[in-house]
């Protein structure tokens, strides 16, 4: 199997959102039927910035060619459907017969720099699909510190016009309390 990027009908938004204390945090219900993805651009405010929220796998579309996959990046803006250099986190997952706790999907969390997997992170593929995983990503126009659960990871990259890039393909991921916030 393989992780669509950059393939299938995109859905292309920007929201303006406060970057000050107080931010309003937003919800993406990211439902993509088999083989499509959708990317959802916010803005980022200049100089230093932190994303924080939540993402949580709540279906997976049937697929023989593509796995279920939603990732949470930095990167610099770009036209609708090209890409640049980014870095954050993915959360793929494969589906499996019934587990013995009735789980249906194997969910995996990994770094993930420019659309490849850096390493995997062995903790989260003991989590249930559906279990809520937090996440922050701070950016420091050099550096992305990527939080997720207990784990960290400081990725390098230089964004020219940083924003933030929610991604996801052949499933549904629910983000919920999406806030980006102004640094110091």
């Amino acid at each position: 199997m393989k992780i669509l990027l950059g393939l299938g009908v995109a859905a292309v938004g920007a929201l303006g959102m406060p970057a000050a204390a107080g931010a309003a945090a937003i919800t993406y219900d990211c439902d993509t039927a088999a083989n499509h993805y959708s990317e959802l651009v916010l803005p980022a405010p200049a100089g230093p910035f932190t994303v924080t929220g939540n993402v949580k796998l709540n279906a997976i579309a049937a697929s023989t060619d593509y796995i279920p996959v939603a990732r949470v990046r930095i990167t610099t803006a770009t036209p609708p459907g090209k890409s640049a250099d980014a870095a954050g986190f993915s959360l793929s997952a494969v589906p499996t017969k019934a587990l013995p706790d009735g789980a249906t999907a194997v969910q995996m969390l990994s770094w993930n720099v420019t659309g490849k997997d850096d390493e995997a992170l062995p903790f989260s593929m003991f989590a249930k699909p559906g279990t809520v995983q937090p996440f922050r990503l701070t950016y420091d126009s050099g550096n992305v510190a990527v939080m997720l659960g207990t784990e960290a990871k400081t990725l390098r990259l230089k964004a020219a016009e940083p924003v933030v890039q929610i991604v996801c393909s052949t499933g549904e991921f629910l983000f919920t309390d999406v806030v980006i916030q102004a640094g110091r």
